[in-house]
């Protein structure tokens, strides 16, 4: 395979972890065929994954995990995706779900992630919490909840409720119903195998079954309204801890050139002309090459001053309005730079068997994501045309 180079503008301390990725990147593209015929991933490269640290990559460090700064995790996101789609988005979909150990004591965030703890959730508030004292201050959870990727291997489940008082929704002085994310141990979730998709079929993203769990008090925090027990500065930049799902498809992207690579040097096309050599191929893989390096070049050079700034102490909205808008425009010029090469590449792309077939399916599965499309993008506008968002995490 011909290499094409990468993105220059890591910071170098997190050099080792992304090198890490980049040298199990071959292993998971080896797995790349079992992943999307298993519609997960195998439980030996999720023991490698976590031997190598890239579940707990964001993670801090008193809480057993690397305290990487954002942009050396969303690179990692990107080695791991180049490999294969589904395998970045688990790795990703878990450094996210590590945000939420800030939220909670340091006694239930060990619990939790500890000894290598996964856990795989939904902050949507369709499930049900119970408030209850006896036998123990907590709360009564029930729900069903989908899209929870990494399901197949998670040692913890997240799903948000609205928090009752008996038969009556809680309000806060508002009025609004007051939600609560819950953590629920993998030994008392039902997982319902629902994700039969067009890609990213490797992330088990199923629905989940909670049926009257007890989740103490402590185990658990309301979104967007709770502020970060933990000091680490990251808990303060929303907006960064959503860069790896632009990392994740610009991963998938650069996969796609490499596949279209291997394609141009071995396949001949229309009177026996080796593909490289035609006019229409050379085009589309330094078009799509320029496509990916410049929306990358974009998101962590954005990405990396809003988290200097962050631990300057500032808050920027501008920068961090741009954070996000980087990030959805790394998806979008991720898509168009797939797209370039699936139909470059001809009928080889329409067997499922190809490679650059895979990667085509899972870029558009990942765009449907709403934290990097269009309304991401809107509400981007609003905030540098100096209105508030209107949108969560900015």
């Amino acid at each position: 395979m011909i290499a094409v180079n990468q993105s220059s503008h890591a910071p170098t301390d997190g050099q080792p972890l992304i090198l890490k990725a980049r040298e199990l990147a071959p292993t998971v593209r080896g797995y790349a065929d079992t992943i999307d015929r298993d519609r997960k991933l195998p439980a030996e490269l999720v023991k490698l994954m976590r031997d190598a640290g890239l579940f707990h990559a964001l993670l801090p460090r008193d809480l057993g995990g690397h305290e990487a700064d954002p942009v050396t995790h969303a690179r990692t996101v990107e080695e791991v995706a180049r490999g294969d789609g589904s395998a970045g988005w688990c790795v990703m979909i878990a450094g996210q779900q590590c945000a939420f150990a800030g939220f909670i004591p340091k006694e239930d965030a060990l619990a939790i992630y500890g000894n290598g703890g996964i856990v795989a959730g939904t902050a949507r508030p369709i499930g049900r919490a119970v408030a209850t004292q006896e036998p123990a201050d907590g709360f009564i959870v029930s729900g069903r909840w989908p899209f929870a990727s990494g399901s197949s291997h998670a040692t913890w489940f997240a799903g948000e409720c609205i928090v009752y008082d008996g038969e009556q929704p809680r309000r806060d002085v508002q009025g609004n119903e007051v939600s609560r994310m819950c953590f629920v141990p993998a030994s008392e979730v039902q997982i319902i195998d629902t994700w039969d998709t067009i890609g990213l079929s490797g992330t088990a993203s199923n629905d989940f079954v909670i049926k009257g769990a007890f989740v103490p008090r402590t185990r658990g925090f309301q979104v967007l309204v709770d502020k970060p027990m933990h000091p680490w500065p990251l808990y303060r930049a929303e907006p960064l801890i959503f860069i790896n799902h632009a990392a994740q498809a610009l991963g998938v992207a650069r996969g796609a050139i490499d596949s279209a690579i291997d394609i141009a040097t071995t396949k001949r096309g229309w009177g026996g002309v080796t593909m490289k050599d035609t006019p229409r191929m050379q085009a589309a893989i330094a078009e799509a090459l320029a496509l990916v390096d410049s929306a990358a070049t974009y998101l962590y050079d954005t990405s990396w001053r809003c988290w200097q700034s962050t631990l300057e102490g500032e808050h920027d909205a501008q920068l961090r309005g741009r954070v996000r808008l980087a990030a959805s425009h790394a998806m979008k010029s991720s898509v168009q730079a797939v797209d370039t090469l699936h139909a470059a590449v001809a009928t080889t792309g329409i067997f499922n068997t190809s490679p650059i077939s895979r990667q085509f399916r899972d870029i558009h599965t990942a765009s449907a994501h709403v934290m990097i499309g269009t309304m991401t993008i809107e509400a981007a506008g609003r905030v540098i045309l100096g209105d508030e968002p209107q949108f969560p995490f900015f």
